[in-house]
């Protein structure tokens, strides 16, 4: 792991190397909760958690600042871990391998866990340097924020005291974010029985893809794998009478998947036709479709022995009900310039034994629109006769203009960049909602330093624009949030 001691911020660096050794995929905080307690009590700083697993630590008042309002500094502890398919790392115990490239600093292979990883090095770099003059802090880190925001959604009333927050979970420094998509899952079952099949086993791959946030990088008509190699086998089926064996993609709800694959069996002599066909229309969607968004993207083709397989019906039922499920952006906000207001994306199949279970993210700005499309999937699983869960979900963060914390952070921002800064709604779920829900006199702002590429390996994080935002962050708190 290369010594990031030598970059600026040196403290939030620091911190975040020594956070990047420690495991912690959403479910896997628990080593990393107690490296955290460790460093807090290596300085005296008290902490406790909630039964949830989230935990507070507790800053005193710099001297003579004692009067100042106290506020929470707030991020979360987990990370998406996903990985290329030829990287041989293991996310249950291997350090995440850092590197530096130019202004960036980036992961080999892997998701960099600068989401929210920098957010968390920011909070406890303020609680460490003492040459920062701030009002009583609290930090809450909270656990599980990637898998649908279970720890901020479990956080107990009362657990916090003051009754301002600077989540720290942005990821674009050109602006103060004030708002939130809501979401909400939905996981359809599919009974597909397997049967014995002559004829010639093969697997089909599709990769390549650049993948991303599913909320973040959903208006950037990226290829979503499943999407893309369902396209492909309905039309090799269609050309052959292939039967599908299995079909899996996708690693998270909150991904766009990058790579997906399945087994088939081809009957004798129709190998040729399912080839070609595959062929063909992979060839369009690379030339009319993903030019400028995904030139990686890739078809692979494998002899394998043939298996158990669904019947005629049961693999044209799940082809035709992947392809029908919403994926993308199904509307834009007509209040907010740009601002994607709802969407789906189809984040992962499995096949396990002769069931498959297909899982979705849906999001939207304006609840009703959320409720919308959980209805949209319900439907479409009801006719498809899958067995359909949807967990309840978490709501949207309203923008608060008047917000006197907006006012303190603006004035700043203008100062630290030289600029106003733009006043933000983000198309994902930040856990703002579910805590203006617990607290609802809660004042919170979300800045962040540029992280391009979240959720997939190509994550990387900004070193001049962390930064800046720390900077920013030691500004508001100085001059009295």
């Amino acid at each position: 792991m290369p010594n990031l001691e030598s970059l600026e911020p040196k403290g939030v660096w620091e911190i975040f190397e020594r956070i990047s050794r420690v495991p912690r995929g959403s479910g896997n905080e628990a080593a990393v909760i107690s490296m955290l307690e460790g460093w807090a009590k290596e300085r005296g700083i008290i902490t406790k958690r909630d039964r949830t697993g989230n935990l507070l630590m507790s800053i005193p008042a710099s001297p003579r600042s004692e009067s100042r309002p106290s506020i929470v500094l707030q991020g979360h502890v987990d990370m998406v871990c996903e990985k290329d398919a030829a990287t041989p790392h293991d996310f249950a115990k291997d350090p995440i391998a850092l590197r530096v490239d130019g202004d960036w600093v980036t992961a080999s292979g892997t998701t960099l866990g600068a989401d929210n990883g920098l957010g968390v090095a920011m909070a406890l770099a303020v609680a460490e340097d003492r040459s920062i003059s701030h009002g009583p802090l609290e930090v809450l880190l909270t656990i599980d924020e990637e898998r649908g925001l279970t720890g901020a959604g479990g956080i107990e009333s009362g657990f916090i005291s003051a009754k301002r927050m600077i989540n720290l979970d942005s990821e674009e420094d050109d602006g103060i974010y004030i708002g939130c998509a809501g979401g909400r899952d939905t996981v359809y079952t599919l009974d597909a029985p397997r049967r014995t099949e002559d004829g010639a086993g093969v697997q089909v791959r599709v990769g390549g893809l650049m993948g991303g946030h599913s909320g973040l990088d959903i208006n950037r008509n990226r290829g979503n794998a499943i999407r893309l190699l369902t396209r492909l086998l309905l039309a090799g089926m269609e050309a052959s009478g292939a039967r599908l064996i299995r079909l899996e993609g996708g690693n998270l709800r909150n991904a766009i998947p990058r790579e997906a694959r399945a087994d088939l069996v081809i009957p004798k002599g129709a190998e040729g036709a399912f080839r070609s066909s595959i062929e063909s229309v992979s060839e369009r969607i690379r030339r009319e479709e993903l030019a400028g968004t995904d030139e990686g993207f890739s078809v692979e083709f494998e002899s394998r022995g043939a298996d158990a397989a669904m019947g005629e019906k049961d693999s044209a039922r799940l082809l035709r009900l992947l392809l029908a499920i919403p994926n993308g952006v199904t509307a834009m906000s007509q209040t907010v310039e740009g601002l994607v207001e709802s969407s789906s994306n189809l984040g992962v199949v499995r096949c396990e034994g002769d069931t498959v279970r297909i899982t979705c993210c849906s999001r939207s700005s304006v609840m009703s629109s959320l409720d919308a499309l959980a209805l949209q999937h319900r439907c479409l699983g009801e006719l498809a006769g899958a067995a359909i869960d949807q967990p309840p979900g978490y709501p949207g963060w309203k923008p608060n203009p008047e917000s006197k914390l907006l006012a303190r952070a603006r004035e700043e921002y203008a100062r630290v960049f030289g600029r106003e800064p733009k006043l933000k709604a983000i198309h994902a779920g930040l856990e703002c909602g579910l805590f203006t829900a617990k607290y609802p006199e809660l004042d919170i702002v979300s800045i962040g330093p540029n992280i391009e590429g979240a959720h997939s390996p190509r994550e990387r994080a900004s070193i001049s624009s962390t930064q800046r935002v720390w900077e920013l962050l030691k500004a508001i708190l100085e001059r009295g949030a």
